[in-house]
């Protein structure tokens, strides 16, 4: 049995929660939009995070699962509010929510999703005490992740950015919430703030690996093991770590040659293919990888002190699969 197919028959009480939850009612519209994008698919990814930090460190992973559902619906909610500010007409393969119920409509129930995770994590069978950390710590998740959405539309107005700068941007938008599920996790399973602390650290970093990866993959990998067409992000102009890099390290006129690529909305595949030159040639293409495995073998060193078993070694499996997927 292949990663995938581990993952998603332990997504499995995930996707029913999730349904359960998700429930139209009316308003219809409402709670129709509400449902669109969370039960369309996805990796589940994050709370499957949570769930097997639990089994991992002794708890029971049933306990685990309503935590793991409000951050599904988190994640879900961030990307309704994304593909509105970006005006996105697709996610995970169908519509994106605003296209098909309105822009109000996509905005209340981004805000109706964030909501209900709330009333989902104090559904969660764990003391009152645990109930209020995992209140607490999402909250401030999500205005982190608010805090790093800001930064990178800041980063859209820069011609390049400080790569401090820019990790520190996706470990907000992106690795946080992976640190949050690997903390409730922790906490469900009976463990103490500093511990969890520790895994929730563990997590960002998987996070950050597989950020880096997929700006790494998508000047590397063909077409039809990224399911778009390949270098999608220099056609945009996107200015991911690898491009901040390539311009960082490359030679003068090398660089003049890439910024024009990568601000021409008009750019061919062979100016595609010339800006990966140019990445490969200074090293920015191997300086990402090796960030992005670095990453994620300070993470498995994280988790080594655990027990042998399978919660571990499922979990050891999705953290090379987050960051080495598609090669």
């Amino acid at each position: 049995m292949n990663i995938k197919e581990k993952l998603a028959i332990k997504a499995k009480d995930v996707e029913k929660a999730l349904h359960d939850y998700l429930v139209v009612r009316e308003p219809k519209k409402l709670y129709e939009a509400m449902a669109h994008i969370p039960l369309a698919g996805g990796k589940r990814l994050r709370p499957i995070m949570a769930q097997l930090t639990c089994e991992m460190v002794g708890g029971d992973g049933l306990k685990s699962i309503p935590f793991a559902a409000s951050l599904e619906v988190i994640h879900n909610f961030t990307l309704v509010h994304d593909d509105v500010m970006d005006d996105d007409d697709l996610r995970h393969g169908v519509a994106a929510c605003h296209t098909v119920y309105g822009l109000p409509t996509a905005i209340l129930a981004g805000d109706s999703l964030f909501a209900y995770a709330f009333e989902m994590i104090v559904e969660s069978d764990v003391s009152n005490k645990v109930k209020a950390e995992l209140v607490r710590h999402t909250a401030y998740t999500v205005r982190r992740i608010a805090e790093g959405q800001q930064m990178d539309i800041n980063f859209e107005e820069e011609e390049t950015v400080d790569p401090e700068l820019y990790l520190e941007m996706i470990r907000l938008k992106t690795s946080i919430l992976f640190g949050s599920a690997a903390y409730g996790g922790a906490l469900i399973g009976d463990k103490t703030v500093e511990e969890a602390n520790e895994l929730r650290q563990m997590a960002i970093w998987v996070g950050l690996g597989f950020q880096i990866w997929d700006d790494y993959l998508d000047a590397t990998a063909p077409a039809e093991v990224l399911g778009k067409p390949s270098g999608s992000d220099i056609r945009q102009g996107k200015r991911t770590l690898l491009v901040i890099e390539a311009l960082n390290r490359t030679k003068p006129e090398e660089r003049k040659e890439l910024i024009r690529i990568l601000d021409d909305s008009k750019n061919t595949d062979d100016d595609v293919q010339r800006a990966v030159e140019i990445m490969s040639e200074c090293g920015a293409l191997e300086n990402c990888r090796k960030q992005a495995l670095d990453y994620l073998h300070g993470a498995k060193e994280t988790i080594e002190k655990y027990p042998k078993g399978e919660a571990r070694e499922l979990l050891e499996e999705l953290l090379e699969y987050m960051v080495t997927r598609g090669h």
